[in-house]
Formats: structure tokens, sequence, C-alpha cells
């Protein structure tokens, strides 16, 4: 069996010696294609610099006139013989890819994507109108909200539909005792729909308290919220490597994901890290944010937009050691029990693996 892995990023390149220095983790297409290796699949990534270098004539001109995305969609499509399952990582691509396997005729690979947010309009075009997710043999999604509205809002049956956990590499994101823990200090990272100025007005409220933010993100699109803003004096907002990061969070106290209401996981990354340190974390209460966090048992969570809910929030806890320390702890058994990367990449392998075996590979490519 082969299976090719479309990633609509550039694959991080050289990492053996930083994650062997403890400076960086896991990358999970990486782990992902290691563990498709493992289970006997020759896995192969195709990413934006393999589109770049890519001289099929049809690719050339996707990425020229429709972008990188759709382009890689056609470049699955162009080499579809040569596998027995082919795995997109975003609805972005798998349902163009979908389409166009919709356009080549009976005969197809298997076909795994995660839908990380079905619920936008323009999609019902193609899952309810299309139903393009019988060229999907699997979509993957993260959020209970997003499965309930693929299958009640968009009519995907439900056996194609796979509620499973986001992930944290919990080797590298660990609890750091060596690292002294700050009582007066509340952390907050990413961009991903961060309700940063309800954050702040908390922060102003809490002139003893140090909020040092990690506002940034290598795949948000939204608006920086600390930018062209008078901050408090007790708030900064920075970038942080990923070492610098997990030591932000282990002198932490308080981790905080202030979000806008919100119908996906959003804020699921900077969650499961802080979470796979063991510390106490506090999240908006949205929509979609609900599959994580356990109010009251691993974490808390505090209404929309309520800055005086984020000020009493960290007070409680910064005046209870005790449960932060059960918080923490019980976070970082949730995220070993359901969403370490480990996990993750059994999940997709067992997804990718079936689809290939009900798809044996057809008419290869000489």
């Amino acid at each position: 069996m082969k299976t090719l892995l479309l990633i609509p990023s550039y694959r991080k390149e050289n990492l053996a010696e930083a994650i062997a220095a403890d400076t960086h983790p896991t990358m999970d297409y990486d782990a992902l294609a290691a563990g498709l290796e493992a289970r006997g699949t020759c896995a192969e990534l195709y990413d934006y610099r393999a589109l770049e270098a890519d001289r099929d004539p049809l690719v050339r001109l996707a990425r020229k006139a429709l972008g990188k995305d759709i382009a890689l969609a056609v470049a699955g499509w162009r080499r579809r013989k040569h596998y027995s399952s082919l795995f997109t990582n975003g609805e972005n691509i798998g349902i163009f890819l979908a389409l166009l396997l919709r356009l080549s005729g009976k005969t197809r690979p298997g076909h795994v994507t995660i839908g990380h947010r079905l619920s936008t309009g323009k999609k019902a075009l193609f899952f309810r109108t299309l139903k393009l997710w019988r060229e999907m043999d699997t979509i993957l999604v993260y959020a209970t909200t997003q499965r309930a509205q693929g299958e009640k809002g968009l009519g995907i049956p439900a056996e194609r539909l796979r509620l499973i956990p986001f992930h944290a590499d919990a080797n590298f994101w660990r609890p750091r005792p060596e690292v002294t823990e700050i009582t007066q200090q509340v952390s907050a990272a990413g961009l991903e729909w961060r309700d940063y100025p309800t954050l702040l007005v908390a922060a102003e409220r809490l002139p003893d308290t140090q909020f040092p933010l990690a506002a940034a993100s290598p795949w948000s699109k939204h608006t920086n919220e600390t930018q062209k803003r008078t901050m408090p004096a007790n708030v900064s907002a920075q970038r942080y490597e990923y070492s610098a990061l997990r030591t932000l969070y282990a002198s932490s106290a308080v981790v905080a994901v202030p979000l806008y209401e919100n119908d996906f996981q959003a804020g699921i990354t900077a969650i499961l890290e802080a979470m796979a340190c063991g510390k106490a974390v506090v999240v908006s209460r949205t929509e979609g944010q609900t599959d994580a966090i356990c109010d009251g048992e691993n974490g808390l969570y505090v209404p929309i937009g309520d800055s005086g809910a984020w000020e009493t929030t960290i007070r409680r806890l910064q005046n209870d050691p005790a449960l932060r320390q059960k918080l923490g702890s019980n976070a970082r058994l949730w995220v070993e029990k359901h969403a370490s990367l480990d996990r993750w990449v059994d999940n997709l392998c067992a997804a990718i693996l079936q689809a290939g075996d009900f798809h044996p590979r057809q008419n290869t490519i000489p």
C-alpha cells in the first residue's frame, strides 16, 4: 500500500537535531508518515515546496490560476493511480480533490480528509447538493458541533464522519517541575479567534499580575489585536519559539485562552499544549470549544466577553494552589489518554488504512 499525504504548508526540514535537543516538538505530518511506515504502508508527503517544484503542466496552471491549495488537489488527482489512499489535511483541499475524483469515473483510491470547519455556508453546495462526501471515505472532525453540522446540516452519512481529539506532542509539551511557577503570572498564546481585548480589560484590574502574551500563530489569518494598541503596563506581547513558549507555560500559574464565539475548535492547539504541560487552563465557553475541557475537572470555563469573570477566575486560581494542581494534573492525564500525538496518529492511520483496503490501487501508471 502507498499513501500520498497532501499538506497545505511548507514542511519543516532538518528537524531531527532540534527534536533530539528537546527544542522543537515533532510535526504532526512527520509523525503520521512515520506511523504509516511503521504499519507497513509507504507514505509520501507532498507539500507546498513539492508543489512549487512540480513540472506537471496542469499542476503549474492550477497553482498560477487557482492558488496553492487547489493545486495540491490537482497534484493528488494527477497521482491518484500510484496510491491506494490519499490524505488531505483540510476540506480546503479535500473538497476539490473529491470533485476531481468524481469527474474521473468510478475507480479511485481511498480518500481521507480532515473537516476543520464544515459549518461555513458555501460548503453546503459541495456536500449537500453535489454530495462530494461520496468521494471521501472518512471525514475526521475535531468538534462535536462540526460532526452534528456535517450530519444534520450537510447530509453527510454518520458513518462517513468520525470525531477525534486534536493533538499535542506530549513528549515535548510536558510538566517542567524544574521551572518555578510564578503565582502572579498569567500567560496566553495564539491568534485564532482570540478575544485579547477582554483579557486586557481583566489585566488592567489585576495590576499585580503579569500577562505575557505569545500573540502569534504560523497558521491563523486573524488580526493580532494586541498590535497598534496601548497595553496595560503589566501586559507584554511577543512571538515565542517553541522551547521558550513551553517555559512560559511552565512558569505561569494560569494559562488563559480568551475566545470570540465560534462553532469549531478554535484555540485547541494552545489549550492542549498547556494541558499537556500540566497547567490550570481557563477558556471562554464557546459553542465549538467543548471537547477538551471538563469544567472544574481539567480546566475552567468563563463566559464569552466577560472581563469580570476573567478577573474573578484568575484571582480564584491564584489564591488556590490546590485547585491549580488538581486541574493541571487532570489536564495532563486527559491529554495522555485522549489527545497525545501518538493517539492522533493511531486514529488517522486506522482511517487511512481502512480506506486503502476498501479502494485497492487500480491501473497503476507505469
